[in-house]
């Protein structure tokens, strides 16, 4: 195995731990409103169609689109109004969702009308012109969602106007979390990693559970692993994956199970180890707040969505410069005016230099609006894409 991976590497092997785990879940029904941000266990199959009948898509007047004007207008029809019926020559003021009359097949828009005592004039229209044809949305039969898709407010809208009651969707992922290192487990620091954690899976859609902390013990932290790892679906950790002589948890993952990488070449978030245990997957984290918490963003996202982060090009508005080659550096920045402004360098956590080791251990760093990433020195003036968490 590679001493360290690419970003590119580690997200591949963080696809195919996807495919082979995430979806083992067993499923439930919820209610509508509850199934939102949730995966559908099944396919979802229309047994009807929508609309039922041909709808007015503009306010105006049905008509014959092979007559000629003027038209003599017969009446008028609103939504929720029984279907009306028009003869040749003859036309029907009609609302907006109005179910279209008999002896129409078009819409003249109101813009496009001329009215005239009780005659329309207008221009000549194609046939179904302005017309929400009836089984246009979905027919019979018709498979309107497939198995796994991740449901969104406008798909509850849509399952409603199925007809759907209760939806079938898997159980929500169970994390556990573990916190290493006897400064934590003696209380002598804050745990800020565990709550970043527990957010994260919060915004994912999944339960978490904190296990709890464990001193830097290498037989402790490899029973309290294997315990978490034959309970739940996931298991995080925190801490204890550098290279120092108190760093056991890759190693307890590649004995214990198989480490499928450890130590990833971004800067913050380079050390860490993802792997199976028991089973489940496991995704030991850096123990600084905020190279946990890049960590999480630029590779394990990826396991619990594939929705992208939404980008927009601003300007830097200094020169960064990267300390070393053949890393992908994250510069967490704040937009103002559509430019981006480096947290850390207005923290005065760096200068000039990107100081990713004291980034790493500033929770208020990654507080921001979003990142960009670059493999290079940047200078200022520059267009950059800067990905939003927002």
């Amino acid at each position: 195995m590679k001493t360290i991976a690419t970003l590119e590497e580690a997200l591949e092997k963080i696809k195919q731990l996807k495919t082979a785990y995430y979806f083992r879940r067993g499923s439930e029904h919820v209610s509508i409103p509850d199934s939102v941000g949730r995966e559908l266990s099944e396919d979802i199959v229309a047994d009807s169609m929508s609309p039922a009948f041909d709808i007015a898509a503009m306010d105006g007047f049905a008509v014959h689109s092979e007559d000629d004007y003027p038209l003599k207008i017969s009446g008028s029809v609103y939504a929720g109004d029984q279907r009306a019926e028009i003869k040749r020559g003859e036309a029907m003021a009609i609302a907006t969702g109005a179910i279209l009359p008999e002896g129409a097949d078009a819409v003249l828009k109101l813009e496009d009308a001329e009215v005239k005592r009780d005659l329309l004039y207008g221009k000549a229209l194609m046939k179904w012109e302005n017309v929400f044809r009836k089984g246009s949305d979905y027919s019979e039969g018709e498979r309107i969602f497939e198995k796994n898709h991740r449901i969104m407010p406008q798909s509850a809208a849509l399952l409603y106007s199925l007809g759907i009651e209760k939806v079938p969707v898997y159980k929500k992922i169970r994390a556990g979390i573990i916190s290493t290192g006897t400064e934590i487990f003696n209380g002598m620091i804050k745990n800020t990693s565990l709550v970043l954690i527990q957010g994260f899976m919060k915004e994912m859609g999944c339960e978490s559970t904190f296990i709890g902390a464990v001193p830097d013990d290498y037989d402790k932290t490899k029973k309290m692993l294997l315990q978490a790892c034959e309970k739940y679906d996931v298991v995080f950790t925190t801490g204890g994956v550098s290279v120092g002589e108190r760093d056991f948890v890759a190693d307890i993952i590649a004995q214990a199970g198989e480490l499928l990488f450890h130590r990833v070449a971004i800067r913050p978030g380079k050390p860490l180890a993802v792997g199976i245990v028991n089973d489940s997957p496991v995704f030991a984290l850096p123990g600084k707040p905020t190279g946990a918490f890049t960590a999480l963003e630029m590779v394990v996202r990826s396991y619990f969505t594939e929705i992208p982060r939404a980008m927009r090009r601003s300007v830097i508005n200094e020169d960064v410069a990267l300390p070393e080659n053949g890393f992908e550096y994250i510069l967490f920045v704040k937009i103002s005016h559509n430019t981006a402004n480096a947290v850390g360098r207005e923290m005065k956590l760096f200068d000039g230099e990107y100081n990713t080791a004291i980034i790493s251990a500033s929770p208020r760093s990654s507080v921001v609006d979003g990142y960009l990433v670059t493999d290079r020195d940047i200078r200022k003036g520059e267009q950059v894409n800067v990905f939003l968490f927002n």
